[in-house]
C-alpha cells in the first residue's frame, strides 16, 4: 500500500508523541532521535518501493536496490559532502540532546545504522526464498535434512564467532565504526537458528509482541517517567527504598506507555481515517492550528504573558477541543450505518 493515506497514517503514528512532547515540553525534535531515524528510513523504503511499484515484483527491484545501494555508499561511505549538503539547513549550534549540534547528531545516529534499512529491504525480498528453502529441505528424510541444515547452520556459527570475538569486543566509539557493517550478523544468526526447526517455529511469545507494539512510546517516556528531566535525574514514587521504588516507577511507566499507544491509534483513526480527501482536509487544518500556536508562542515569548495573551491562548485551546469533537462526531456518523 504505497497510497497517501497510509503515507499519513504512518508518519502520524512515528511522529506524533514526538512532537507533543517537544511542543509542551520545549525540547528539540533530535533529542527523540529515534522518531526521526525511523521516519527518515521509512519514507527512503516508501520512495524506493512506491516509485514504479510494479517493478517491485520483477527484475526492475534489483536496479532499485543497486541504486539505493550506491547513494547510501556515496553519503555515508565517502568522503563527499553530499551529507552536509542534503542536510544544509541543519544548525550546527548545541541543542537539547545535540551538544555539537543537530547536524553533527543527526549524521552520528543515521551513520550507526546506515545500511540496516537496505539491509532489512534485501532480507525482506528474499524472505520468500528462504521459506521455500526451509520446506523443501523439510520435505526430505530426517538425516538429510538434518545434515543440510547442519551444513549452513556451522558457517553461519562460525560468522557469529568471528563476529563475536573481533568487532564487538572493540572500544565503544570504534565499535560504533562496524556497527553498520556488521551488526547484521547477530540478527542473521538468531532468525536462522530460531527457524531451523520446525518445531521452534511452532512456538511464539505473545510477551514480546505486546511489548513491541508500544516500543515507540516507551523509548520517548523513558525520558519523562521511567527517568526525568530528559532522563538526567530518577523519579521516586517511593523513597530510601530504591527497589520497591524501581519496580513502581516501572508499572507506571510501562501502563502509561500503553494508554499513550492507545491514544495515538485513536487519534490516528480521527484524524486519518481510510478517506484521501478527510485525510487531506485534517492535515490542513493541522498545519494551521500548528502554525497559529506557533505564532501566538512567539507573541506571548516576546510580549510577556500578559492576561490577553494568557486569554487568546485559553480560547486557541477551546476552539481546538471543539473541532477535535467536531471531527470525533463526524467519524461517528461515517461509521453509522447509512
Amino acid at each position: 500500500d504505497y497510497s497517501l493515506i497510509r503515507l499519513f497514517q504512518m508518519l502520524f503514528r512515528l511522529n506524533f508523541m514526538a512532537v507533543f512532547l517537544c511542543l509542551t515540553l520545549g525540547n528539540t525534535y533530535i533529542l527523540y532521535y529515534i522518531c526521526p531515524l525511523h521516519t527518515f528510513f521509512f519514507l527512503m523504503v516508501y520512495a524506493v518501493m512506491g516509485i514504479f511499484s510494479k517493478e517491485n515484483y520483477g527484475r526492475g527491484i534489483r536496479f532499485k536496490m543497486i541504486f539505493l545501494s550506491v547513494a547510501i555508499y556515496l553519503v555515508w561511505d565517502t568522503t563527499l559532502p553530499l551529507f552536509e549538503s542534503f542536510h544544509f539547513l541543519l544548525p550546527t549550534d548545541p541543542a537539547i540532546g545535540a551538544t555539537n549540534g543537530t547536524l553533527w547528531e543527526w549524521y552520528y545516529r543515521t551513520s550507526l545504522d546506515h545500511w540496516s534499512t537496505f539491509l532489512g529491504m534485501c532480507f525482506a525480498l528474499n524472505y520468500p526464498v528462504m521459506s521455500c528453502w526451509f520446506e523443501k529441505v523439510e520435505a526430505l528424510g530426517e538425516r538429510t535434512q538434518i545434515a543440510v541444515k547442519t551444513g549452513l547452520g556451522i558457517p553461519v556459527a562460525l560468522i557469529f564467532l568471528w563476529w563475536y570475538n573481533g568487532p564487538y569486543q572493540c572500544e565503544k566509539f570504534e565499535y560504533n565504526a562496524t556497527n553498520a557493517y556488521f551488526g547484521i550478523i547477530p540478527l542473521l544468526t538468531y532468525i536462522y537458528f530460531r527457524n531451523v526447526s520446525k518445531t521452534l517455529r511452532g512456538y511464539t511469545m505473545s510477551l514480546l509482541h505486546e511489548i513491541g507494539k508500544t516500543t515507540l512510546e516507551t523509548y520517548l517516556l523513558q525520558h519523562h517517567l521511567w527517568l526525568s528531566s530528559n532522563a538526567k535525574s530518577l523519579v521516586v514514587f517511593v523513597p530510601n527504598y530504591p527497589k520497591i521504588n524501581f519496580c513502581v516507577v516501572t508499572c507506571v511507566y510501562f501502563a502509561v506507555s500503553r494508554k499513550a499507544y492507545r491514544l495515538t491509534m485513536e487519534l490516528r483513526g480521527m484524524l486519518l481515517p481510510d478517506d484521501l480527501n478527510y485525510c487531506l482536509k485534517s492535515v490542513s487544518v493541522t498545519v494551521v492550528v500548528l502554525a497559529a500556536f506557533g505564532v501566538l508562542s512567539a507573541i506571548v515569548t516576546q510580549g510577556g504573558t500578559s492576561s490577553a495573551g494568557v486569554w487568546t491562548v485559553v480560547c486557541l485551546g477551546l476552539a481546538l477541543g471543539i473541532a477535535i469533537d467536531r471531527i470525533k462526531e463526524r467519524q461517528l456518523q461515517l461509521k453509522e450505518p447509512q
